[in-house]
């Protein structure tokens, strides 16, 4: 009920990104943690779209906000997504270069890209192995 009533609040004002992004942020390391697959997915998926969202609006300070507080949860969990990605059939290249273009804009660091690169590396002997 509580999470019900949070959801509520953040979706009445539309200008909170930073409070959307962070719990953005907590569902991510949930889903990541409890390795659910196509929540993960959706959930990265719905993230960029608001971060595309919100860019679109030329609202500088909203966009940092919401990218700061998904920074962490992105950096942590970084692998795991490439991975999910990856396994579902997403470009390998297309995947890891989304890692490393928020690495230029700031939005997570390089270990963030190293251990997406590891991350399809894993997937890539993988399935080498099982062919």
């Amino acid at each position: 009920m509580a999470a019900i009533v949070a959801l509520s609040l953040v979706s009445c004002n539309k200008n909170d990104y930073k409070a959307k992004g962070e719990q953005m942020a907590k569902q991510l390391d949930e889903l990541c943690q409890q390795q659910d697959t196509a929540a993960v997915l959706q959930l990265e998926k719905g993230i960029r779209d608001l971060e595309k969202e919100i860019a679109a609006t030329g609202d500088s300070t909203a966009i940092a906000d919401f990218r700061a507080a998904l920074k962490d949860a992105r950096q942590r969990n970084a692998g795991y997504i490439t991975k999910l990605k990856v396994q579902s059939g997403a470009d390998k290249e297309e995947t890891v270069k989304e890692v490393v273009n928020d690495a230029l804009e700031g939005n997570v660091d390089i270990q963030a890209v190293s251990s997406s690169i590891d991350s399809l590396l894993q997937v890539q002997s993988e399935q080498k192995k099982q062919k």
